[in-house]
This record gives structure tokens, sequence and C-alpha cells, in this order.
């Protein structure tokens, strides 16, 4: 019974601790031409070089742009998340870096040949 008493008291201090992990937070990025991208990336340009909104609200994570893209993201370690978009032919990987000094928010294609980043708005 004292086992019992004594793991729920721990369950409960860790609580705080777990809900600290994921605050609910909001960063702006503005995406740059990349010109290592190949040529026909740049028709895509206009997607990318608008704000783009990253936001963590209840543990969920999403991506959004005036746009029209909206990407729901998971963690792939501490900081950082990653998302996929589908743009027509091409699959777009977002990589988000919030740990990052300043933080880092890249979008390439599946291949490597089309590659955008973004600097903090």
């Amino acid at each position: 019974m004292f086992i019992k008493r004594l793991a729920l008291l721990v369950l409960v201090g860790l609580l705080p601790v777990a809900a600290a992990a994921q605050q609910d937070a909001e960063v702006k990025f503005r995406f740059k031409e990349n010109p290592n991208s190949i040529s026909g990336c740049i028709q895509a340009d206009p997607s990318f070089t608008r704000e783009h909104t990253f936001s963590i609200v209840n543990g969920q994570v999403e991506l959004k742009s005036a746009g029209g893209i909206e990407v729901k993201m998971k963690p792939i370690r501490a900081n950082v998340y990653e998302g996929r978009f589908d743009l027509g032919r091409m699959n777009i990987i977002y990589t988000a870096d919030l740990g990052a000094t300043p933080p880092t928010l890249v979008a390439q294609s599946q291949d490597g040949g089309c590659k955008w980043n973004a600097v903090k708005a």
C-alpha cells in the first residue's frame, strides 16, 4: 500500500515536468530563395516566400502559411519537428529546429533538388 501511494506521489510530481516539455509556442518564419535549388523549383517560390507560422497548441504541432500550406508535424528529436506536404508531384519535407539559434525552418523536396531556408520573421 505504501509503495502504491509513493508511486502516485512521484507520478503527480512529474506531471508539471511533462507538461513543460511541450509548452504552447508560436514562431513566424519567412522563406528565402535558395540559389542551389534546381531551376524548376523557382516556379514554387511564391508558395514558400509567404510567411509561415509554426505553432504548438495543446501538444499539437502544425505549420501554416497564407498560401494554403497546412502541415501536421511530429517531433523527431528534442526541439526538432518534421512534417510532409504533397505539392502536386512534389513531396515537400519540412523540418523546424526550435533549439537552433536562431530557430530554423527548412523545406525541401524528397529528392533534395528543391530547397528553401526560412529565417525567423
